[in-house]
């Protein structure tokens, strides 16, 4: 059967592209079928498509699991709220290296954003391999990690954010008594490919589980610096229509805000595993 995908690499740890991507009706499960494939392989993958409709959006996220609809971004409104408005206009940013969410018990695995409106210059994404990171460690240093674990906060992010008047008091109280944090794993076993891959980011994670306050900041400061190696990193330069679609459960990202004061507004869909769903094998090919 020959492939209904022409997947391109765009570098050798991470990252692959989609020309002209389309959602045909009489071939979709396929289509997302070997989308799945290329995603699990490269970990992000842009799809060039600026005729996606919103109907297109969905259904690819609700082909990876439960699409979310956001406690606090807007939406597109009846019908259409799993797909979350993230607008710069209105104070929306993401220009810290994290995973999406990971203060949750139960992460979103995959996350997919839709470029509407860009800026002249700037606006890129980065993404990081933390596959790629994990591989890169020391025997000695892998051994170690096993078994330890790391708490994952939102108030930080929170305080910061009120700290440079992107949120108001009343939002960043509404946040903090939600109380989201969570302990995670350092190292987690994508459910997949069954490759290890570090969970952390300098966003969210606050320290490891039981370790000295000392040991622990020593530790999760070199694994942050080890992880922004450019050799494991992905960055993108959009253009409008574009989707980038990336494995959260194996790397983080982070959305450069170099464009002020000029404008770039993304339709964004974060999908968690369904409940009654247990992970199949994908032969994600070499």
């Amino acid at each position: 059967m020959s492939s209904l995908l022409k997947v391109k690499p765009l570098g050798p740890r991470i990252g692959a592209e989609v020309r002209d991507f389309k959602l045909a009706a009489s071939s979709k499960t396929d289509i997302l079928k070997e989308l799945e494939v290329g995603l699990v392989k490269h970990e992000a993958i842009v799809l060039h498509a600026p005729d996606l409709s919103p109907e297109d959006h969905l259904d690819i996220a609700k082909y990876f699991g439960e699409a979310e609809v956001h406690t606090y971004y807007p939406n597109l409104g009846k019908g259409f709220e799993q797909i979350t408005i993230i607008d710069s206009k209105l104070g929306d940013r993401a220009d810290m290296w994290h995973h999406d969410e990971s203060f949750l018990p139960s992460p979103p695995i995959v996350t997919m954003t839709h470029a509407q409106v860009l800026p002249p210059f700037g606006g890129d994404t980065c993404w990081i391999s933390m596959t790629s990171a994990y591989d890169a460690l020391s025997e000695k240093m892998k051994q170690y990690l096993e078994g330890l674990q790391a708490w994952h906060d939102m108030n930080g992010p929170m305080t910061d954010a009120l700290r440079h008047n992107v949120v108001t008091h009343e939002r960043y109280v509404q946040v903090i008594q939600k109380e989201q944090r969570h302990l995670h794993p350092l190292v987690k076993v994508h459910p997949i490919t069954g490759r290890k891959a570090l969970y952390i980011s300098p966003t969210y994670t606050t320290h490891i589980d039981g370790l000295p306050v000392s040991e622990s900041n020593a530790i999760l400061n070199f694994l942050f610096s080890h992880c922004q190696d450019v050799n494991f990193l992905f960055r993108h330069r959009w253009s409008v229509g574009d989707m980038v679609i990336w494995d959260n459960r194996s790397v983080i990202h982070n959305a450069i805000l170099d464009y002020k004061p000029h404008q770039r507004r993304m339709h964004r869909v974060s999908v968690f595993q369904r409940q009654s769903e247990k992970p199949n094998s994908i032969n994600s090919g070499n």
